[in-house]
């Protein structure tokens, strides 16, 4: 099998560089770039289950080319939907950002590709803080696309990595100043200056979904 190839095509489908798809996957980019480059070498089973779990990647297309490239349930009986399964990879702080620590015990949610708009890859959270209410409540669960290439994501909440951890906020561009502003919805938070080239602030998804129990 060519994984180099299928692996090519991975990225191309992410739309992600391959320093980016190495941070991602938590592995040095020597690693990575040696599954791209050196012939005969390919990720090891432990490095192609990591590829699945992080981008929902279907494990059978990894390995063989064969199926669809992402993991997707079928459709329970009675309906025409499809769903798709996604790990829940931490808290997402509305209010100060918050650590993400990777949990070997992840819960998964199932999703109707029905009620997504954007394209995968998604990260999906629990929403922690308040700065984002009444539009995120504590205990919500987010679903972010990580294309938003063709997007106009003025106005839009988007969620950013920061050097203390993951948060979500409004993007607001003052075209007036030629600033931008991640901007909390409750007015009790202060908004944060962004600069797309700032590497203490990086976006990383688009909200798509916001799913809310009620009556917890």
């Amino acid at each position: 099998m060519d994984y180099k190839a299928l692996l090519n095509e991975l990225l191309s489908s992410l739309k992600i560089s391959k320093k980016k798809f190495a941070e991602q996957l938590g592995l040095s980019q020597g690693n990575v770039s040696d599954w791209f480059n050196r012939p005969g070498y390919r990720p090891s089973i432990s490095a192609l289950k990591r590829i699945s779990d992080t981008f929902n990647v279907n494990l059978n297309w990894l390995v063989t080319g064969e199926g669809d490239m992402y993991i997707v349930a079928p459709a329970r009986e009675g309906t025409l939907s499809r769903f798709i399964r996604l790990p829940i990879v931490g808290d997402i702080a509305a209010g100060a950002p918050i650590e993400i620590i990777p949990d070997e015990d992840l819960r998964y949610i199932e999703i109707s590709l029905d009620l997504l708009r954007y394209p995968p890859p998604y990260l999906v959270f629990n929403v922690a803080g308040e700065s984002m209410k009444p539009f995120l409540e504590p205990g919500d669960v987010v679903v972010c696309s990580q294309d938003w290439c063709e997007t106009d994501i003025n106005g839009k909440i988007m969620a950013f990595r920061t050097s203390d951890g993951i948060t979500v906020k409004t993007l607001c561009e003052d075209y007036q100043h030629k600033t931008t502003w991640l901007m909390p919805i409750n007015n009790q938070y202060t908004p944060t200056c962004y600069c797309e080239d700032d590497e203490e602030i990086v976006m990383i998804g688009i909200l798509d979904l916001i799913i809310r129990e009620i009556n917890r």
